[in-house]
Formats: structure tokens, C-alpha cells, sequence
């Protein structure tokens, strides 16, 4: 009876870990350079890891932290006392 139960146990486990993302065992790669090159995958810099799926959309001016950068006409940016950030001018 033990036998059966550690049996079954073995083989359930064995199909759930068939079903387990593609995607995901593709992205796990630890080099940003291979993570970049599979289509399928997108490297976050801020957690440090390939993770499957695109890279989400985020604002470029998000990248300027201080008014006086933000402000510069040609970078089409513009600072928000509100949320206190930089943030793209709406078009």
C-alpha cells in the first residue's frame, strides 16, 4: 500500500513538472547577452535576471531624477510636482 501511494506521489509530480512554461525554462539564463538574443525572453536590469516575455514599456524620462536635467527642451521631458518625477511631455 505504501508502495502504490509513494508511486502515484512520483508520478503526479512527474506530469506537473512537464507543465511548467517553456518560455520559462528558456529565460533562465544568467548572461545578459543570451537572454537578449532569445526572442522569447528580456533581460531586467533592476532584478538582474532574463525573464520571460517583453521587456515592459517604460518611460524614458523616468531616467532623469533631477528638474534641471528633466527640463532640457530637446529631451521632450518635463518635470511633475505632482508625482514628483520626470516624465514624458504629453504629444
Amino acid at each position: 500500500m505504501r508502495g502504490l501511494i509513494v508511486v502515484l506521489t512520483v508520478a503526479i509530480a512527474a506530469l506537473a513538472g512537464s507543465f511548467t512554461g517553456k518560455a520559462a525554462d528558456e529565460c533562465m539564463i544568467g548572461d545578459a547577452a543570451l537572454c537578449l538574443a532569445n526572442p522569447d525572453c528580456h533581460w531586467d536590469v533592476d532584478k538582474r535576471g532574463c525573464y520571460p516575455g517583453p521587456l515592459p514599456v517604460q518611460d524614458p524620462c523616468a531616467a532623469h531624477e533631477k528638474k534641471d536635467i528633466c527640463d532640457v527642451s530637446s529631451l521632450g521631458c518635463q518635470w511633475s510636482e505632482a508625482s514628483n518625477k520626470c516624465e514624458a511631455k504629453p504629444q
